[in-house]
C-alpha cells in the first residue's frame, strides 16, 4: 500500500469555555502518524516471544474515528500492522474482513487445555498463507503439532522469526520432524524443541540470514552425524548465537565409532559468539573439530553423567579463539553437579553473564565430581596454567561424619596443582575450610600454588585458627599470604 503524505489537516475541539469553542491548531496527519508510531514502539518489549499481544496496539485507536482508521490503513509498513492469529481467534473470518496484512501466528502452548479444535483449524489456515507469514511460533503436545508442521512443506518467502515446541517428551522415534522442503529465506531466529530436522532438510541452507538458532532436545540418533549438523551451518556466515542440546545422547563410545574414520570438513562462522552446547563429550567433539569461530566469546557445555572424558578438540578450538584469553577460574561443587568457569573479567562468587568458558557436569557424588574435574583440568592444563585468581566453592550439603576420609587426596592435588600461578585463592561454603585443611596442601614450603599472595575467605564464618599454622609455615619459608575475611 502506497505511504503517501497526507496532505488535508485534521483540526481537534477542546472542550467549550463560556460560550466559544477553545480550538488547538490544526494537526495534520504526519503528526498522528509520529503519535502512533511512538505509542507502538512504546507497546513492545525486547522479547519477540512476549511481545505478540502488543502487535494489536493498532486495534483500538481505529475504534476512535474514521480519520484515525484511515490514516493507519494508509501506512501499514510505517506502523509495522500485524494481523495476529492466536487462541480464540475466528482466523478465517478475520482474514476475510481485515485488509492483508502480514501475519503473525502465536499458539505458545500456555492456553489451558490445549488447542481447540477449532483453534488446529485457524492454525491450519494461517499456516497456508505462507506469503503473509511473517512469525511463527506453535507449542503443543506432539500429536496435535505434527499435524500442523505437516502443512509448512514449501517456501515461507516472509518469515522472519519461527518457534516450534513439542510439549511431549519421548523417544527419539517419537519426535515431531519438520518437512523436507520447509524453507524460509528471510528467517533470522530459529528455537527447536523436541522436534528433528532431516538430513535433506532445506531449512537452514536457504536462510543465510539466521542471527542465532536454539535447538533444545534435539532428538539424537546414531543418523544424525556431526558431520551432518555442522555441513547444515555452513552458509550461515551472519549467525552469532548458538545452542544446541541434545536429548537421550547417545554413549560417548556410540558417537566414537561413528566418527572413527569419518571425513572431516571444516567450516567457519565467522559471526558466531556464543555457542552452547548439552550433551556427550563425544558429540561436541565432533562438532568443534568442524568448525572455527574466530570471534568467539563464550563457550558454554553441559555434559550428563558421564565418568571418563577426552576433549582435544575443544582445547584447540578454545586456543584458536583469540578471544579466550584466561586469568581467573572457578571451580564449584554443588549438590547436582560441578562446574568449571573461566573468566577474564573475574569478579568472584560464579560471576555473572556470558562467561568466556563455562563448563559444567551433572552428577552427584563427590568421588564422582572429583574424577571430573580431574579430567577437565588435566584437558584444559594449558589454559589453567596462566590463571592468577581461583574460587573453590564447596556447596553440598555433606553429613559430617566420615566424608573427610573418602578423599582422594592425590586426585586433589593433582587438580588443585595444575594453577601453578595462581595469586588469590578464594575460599567459599560451609565446609570448605575443613575440605582445604584435611587435604593437607603443603607443609608452607609452596608445593601447591606456589604463586599465592592472597587467601579470601568468603560467605559465612571460617574459623581463623583453621588456616593459622598453615599461613604461619608459608610466611617462615618466606612464602607469605595476606589472609582476607569477606563477609558477603
Amino acid at each position: 500500500m502506497p505511504q503517501a503524505r497526507l496532505k488535508d489537516p485534521l483540526p481537534l475541539r477542546m472542550s467549550e469555555t463560556g460560550s466559544q469553542n477553545a480550538m488547538v491548531p490544526e494537526l495534520h496527519a504526519d503528526i498522528l502518524i509520529n503519535v502512533f508510531d511512538w505509542y507502538r514502539l512504546g507497546s513492545t518489549t525486547e522479547d519477540p516471544d512476549r511481545n505478540w499481544n502488543t502487535e494489536r496496539w493498532w486495534y483500538t485507536p481505529i475504534k476512535v474515528c474514521r480519520t484515525w482508521r484511515r490514516i493507519i490503513f494508509a501506512f501499514p509498513t510505517r506502523l509495522d500492522l500485524h494481523l495476529v492469529c492466536t487462541y480464540g481467534t475466528p482466523v478465517e473470518a478475520m482474514l476475510s474482513h481485515w485488509p492483508p496484512f502480514p501475519l503473525i501466528i502465536y499458539y505458545s502452548g500456555h492456553r489451558p487445555g490445549g488447542m481447540a479444535e477449532d483453534d488446529r483449524r485457524g492454525a491450519t489456515f494461517a499456516l497456508e498463507q505462507r506469503e503473509r507469514v511473517r512469525r511463527i511460533h506453535l507449542a503443543a503436545p506432539a500429536a496435535s503439532l505434527q499435524d500442523l508442521v505437516k502443512v509448512m512443506n514449501d517456501e515461507y518467502p516472509m518469515l522472519q522469526r519461527l518457534v516450534i515446541r513439542s510439549q511431549t517428551e519421548g523417544h527419539a522415534d517419537a519426535a515431531v520432524t519438520l518437512h523436507d522442503n520447509l524453507r524460509a529465506p528471510l528467517m533470522n531466529s530459529l528455537t527447536l524443541s523436541n522436534i528433528a530436522v532431516p538430513t535433506s532438510s532445506r531449512l537452514l541452507g536457504t536462510a543465510e540470514g539466521l542471527v542465532d538458532i536454539g535447538w533444545h532436545n534435539f532428538p539424537a540418533s546414531p543418523g544424525f552425524h556431526p558431520e551432518h549438523l555442522v555441513a547444515q551451518l555452513s552458509a550461515l556466515t551472519r549467525l552469532e548465537f548458538l545452542a544446541i542440546h541434545l536429548r537421550g545422547a547417545l554413549p560417548n563410545r556410540e558417537v566414537q565409532q561413528q566418527l572413527r574414520g569419518a571425513p572431516i570438513t571444516r567450516i567457519a562462522l565467522p559471526s558466531l559468539r556464543l555457542l552452547a552446547f548439552r550433551g556427550c563429550s563425544a558429540y561436541l567433539e565432533g562438532i568443534l573439530e568442524r568448525l572455527t569461530a574466530p570471534d568467539l566469546r563464550s563457550l558454554n557445555v553441559e555434559f550428563h553423567n558421564q565418568l571418563t572424558f577426552s576433549l582435544p578438540a575443544m582445547l584447540r578450538f578454545a586456543r584458536a579463539t583469540h578471544r579466550l584469553k584466561f586469568r581467573a577460574a572457578e571451580m564449584f561443587f554443588d549438590e547436582d553437579f560441578v562446574s568449571l568457569i573461566l573468566d577474564p573479567e573475574h569478579h568472584g562468587g560464579g560471576g555473572g553473564g556470558m562467561q568466556p568458558l563455562f563448563v559444567q557436569i551433572n552428577c552427584k557424588s563427590l568421588d564422582w565430581q572429583a574424577t571430573c574435574m580431574s579430567q577437565l583440568c588435566r584437558s584444559f592444563a594449558p589454559l589453567l596454567r596462566t590463571t592468577e585468581s581461583l574460587t573453590l566453592g564447596f556447596h553440598k550439603d555433606v553429613a559430617a561424619a566420615g566424608w573427610l576420609a573418602d578423599l582422594d587426596h592425590a586426585q586433589w592435588h593433582a587438580f588443585l596443582g595444575t594453577f601453578g600461578g595462581v595469586r588469590t585463592l578464594q575460599l567459599s561454603g560451609r565446609p570448605v575450610g575443613d575440605l582445604y585443611c584435611s587435604l593437607q596442601l603443603d607443609d608452607g614450603g609452596g608445593a601447591l600454588f606456589p604463586a599465592l599472595q592472597e587467601l579470601v575467605l568468603r560467605g559465612w564464618g571460617h574459623k581463623d585458627h583453621a588456616f593459622s599454622s598453615w599461613l604461619a609455615a608459608r610466611s617462615a619459608a618466606g612464602r607469605p599470604v595476606r589472609f582476607v575475611r569477606n563477609r558477603e
